[in-house]
C-alpha cells in the first residue's frame, strides 16, 4: 500500500514537471515572437492550460529561461528577449527531455497541440549552440519531428480558417458519420477546434438559433455566401466574478469589463459558445455568478444538477 502510493506521487509529480515545462517553452515561444507585457504571458499560460494562475509564475518561468542563458530585460513595461537565441547550450539530458516532450505529444493525439510543440521545438532547434549541436551528432540524437498526422488535408483546415476570419455565413452540406441522408444547413463560422485528432468547425445555426459543432470531414460541400454572419451570434452573456478571482482574471477573446465593484467585477462575454462558457464558469465555483440572459442562468442551473445526480 505505501509502495503503491510513492508510485502514485512519484507519477503525480512527473505530470507536474511535464506541464510546467511546456507552459516555460510556450512563453519562450512568444518571446522570440515579440515583446510582451506580465499579462500578455499569463494569457497564453492561461489559454493553454484553461486554468487561472497567479502573476508571479510568470517570474518563475521567465528566471528558467534566464538559466538557460537567455538575457530577458523589461522594456516599456514588455518583456523583450535580448540574447542571440542561436547561442543555447543543452545538455544530453536536456536533449532527452525533448525526446520525452514528442512522444508526450504524440500519445495526446492532438493536431492542435503537436502543432504548437513543433513550432517551439523549432524555435529550439535554430538557438542550438556548436556545442549541442555537436553533442546531437556525437550521440546519434537526432532533433526530433512530431507527426503530421491528421484527419484531414492541412490545405482543407486553412479554407476554413479563411472562412471564419471572413465572418460571412456559410451554406454547407452535411452528412453525419452512420447516416446516408444528407444535411443542409445556414451557418455563421466561429472558430476550428480539435477534439480526438479530429478538427472541428463551430457555427451558430441560424435556423435553430443555437451553436452546433461540425466534423470537417463529413461536410461534403460548402458555400460562401455574401451575407455578414456578426449579427447571428445570440446576445452577450454578462457574468459577475468575486473576491480573488476578479483581481486574478485575464479578460478571455472576446471579452469586455463592463464594471468594477466593491471586490467584485463584471464582464461581457460576446462570442464564446455558450455551452462551452457554462462549462467554464462552472470551475469557479461561487466566485462566479451568470447575470444575464435568463436562459443562461437556467443553463448553468441544468448543468450543475447533471453532475449532483451523478454523485446521488
Amino acid at each position: 500500500m505505501i509502495e503503491e502510493t510513492k508510485k502514485t506521487k512519484k507519477k503525480s509529480k512527473e505530470i507536474k514537471i511535464a506541464g510546467s515545462s511546456l507552459r516555460v517553452l510556450e512563453l519562450l515561444k512568444a518571446l522570440a515572437q515579440k515583446p510582451l507585457s506580465t499579462s500578455d504571458l499569463l494569457r497564453i499560460i492561461e489559454e493553454k492550460d484553461e486554468k487561472l494562475f497567479r502573476k508571479e509564475i510568470v517570474n518563475k518561468y521567465l528566471n528558467t529561461l534566464k538559466l538557460l542563458g537567455l538575457k530577458i530585460k523589461k522594456i516599456d513595461g514588455k518583456y523583450t528577449l535580448l540574447t542571440n537565441i542561436e547561442k543555447i547550450d543543452l545538455s544530453k539530458t536536456d536533449l532527452s527531455l525533448l525526446k520525452f516532450i514528442e512522444k508526450y505529444t504524440q500519445k495526446i493525439n492532438s493536431p492542435i497541440f503537436s502543432k504548437n510543440i513543433s513550432d517551439i521545438l523549432n524555435i529550439l532547434e535554430l538557438s542550438f549552440s556548436k556545442n549541442t549541436k555537436n553533442l546531437i551528432e556525437n550521440n546519434e540524437i537526432h532533433t526530433y519531428r512530431l507527426s503530421k498526422k491528421t484527419n484531414i488535408k492541412s490545405e482543407d483546415l486553412s479554407i476554413f480558417e479563411k472562412y471564419c476570419k471572413d465572418t460571412q455565413k456559410l451554406d454547407i452540406i452535411y452528412k453525419p458519420d452512420g447516416k446516408s441522408q444528407k444535411e443542409f444547413y445556414k451557418v455563421a463560422p466561429v472558430k476550428i477546434l480539435h477534439k480526438k485528432g479530429n478538427a472541428v468547425l463551430v457555427a451558430y445555426d441560424v435556423a435553430n438559433s443555437t451553436y452546433k459543432e461540425f466534423l470537417i470531414k463529413f461536410i461534403s460541400e460548402v458555400k460562401q455566401t455574401p451575407q455578414k454572419s456578426s449579427n447571428d451570434y445570440p446576445s452577450t452573456v454578462t457574468f459577475r466574478l468575486k473576491n480573488r478571482l476578479a483581481k486574478s482574471y485575464v479578460l478571455k477573446n472576446g471579452e469586455k469589463l463592463l464594471d468594477v465593484e466593491d471586490n467584485s467585477i463584471i464582464i461581457a462575454n460576446q462570442k464564446e459558445d455558450r455551452n462551452l462558457l457554462i462549462r467554464r464558469l462552472s470551475r469557479y465555483f461561487d466566485q462566479c455568478e451568470i447575470l444575464y440572459p435568463k436562459e443562461c442562468r437556467e443553463m448553468m442551473l441544468d448543468y450543475l444538477s447533471s453532475i449532483e445526480n451523478i454523485y446521488r
